[in-house]
């Protein structure tokens, strides 16, 4: 056993992806035994508005002590939730580029939807990427994906450097692009 943290960030998420999150974490949560249960621990970030809903979400749902919302200026704290996840759980479609590349700087695994724009820029090596169908199939597959990761260590731990070195990656990669166009612009 050891400390398995969440994170989900308010602006990579609709009221929706909220709701997502939230149903998601508590069924993984309620599935475990309460040794493991003290291990796991969900924080969201919020960019504007949510505040409430998560906490509506996290009483409905019976997991309020272990669910922590952090206002996305308090930067320090921020800083540390991001260092202190084990995985971004990302319930979004559109959008979503900015947040994923922030989680892979700090080689924070993501966890979200299939779609052209994340299939660029996540693989197995550094997140998991599901179909979205419905709602209700979306909230399984989350709440089985963290099941699995969390009762496979080594994995996270895989998918942990893999994310900061597909960051690395996708920099270099971009930087060549840069210049290329620059060179291209100048001749």
């Amino acid at each position: 056993m050891y400390p398995f943290t969440i994170l989900a960030v308010s602006d990579l998420a609709s009221e929706a992806g909220v709701e997502i999150v939230m149903n998601s974490f508590a069924e993984f949560y309620h599935d475990l035994t309460p040794k493991h249960q003290k291990q796991i621990k969900l924080i969201f970030i919020d960019k504007g508005g949510y505040t409430i809903p998560v906490l509506h979400w996290s009483e409905k749902l019976n997991i309020k002590p272990i669910v922590q919302v952090l206002n996305w200026k308090r930067m320090e704290k921020v800083e540390e939730a991001y260092h202190q996840a084990n995985f971004l759980l990302m319930p979004a479609q559109t959008k979503t580029t900015n947040g994923i590349m922030q989680a892979l700087s700090k080689g924070l695994p993501v966890l979200s939807y299939r779609g052209a724009e994340r299939e660029g820029l996540i693989d197995l090596t550094c997140g998991m990427l599901i179909d979205y169908m419905s709602t209700g199939q979306s909230i399984g597959d989350f709440a089985s994906l963290l099941r699995m990761l969390y009762f496979d260590p080594a994995a996270c731990k895989i998918l942990k450097k893999g994310a900061l070195k597909k960051y690395t990656t996708l920099l270099q990669w971009q930087q060549t692009s840069e210049k290329v166009a620059q060179v291209s612009a100048a001749s």
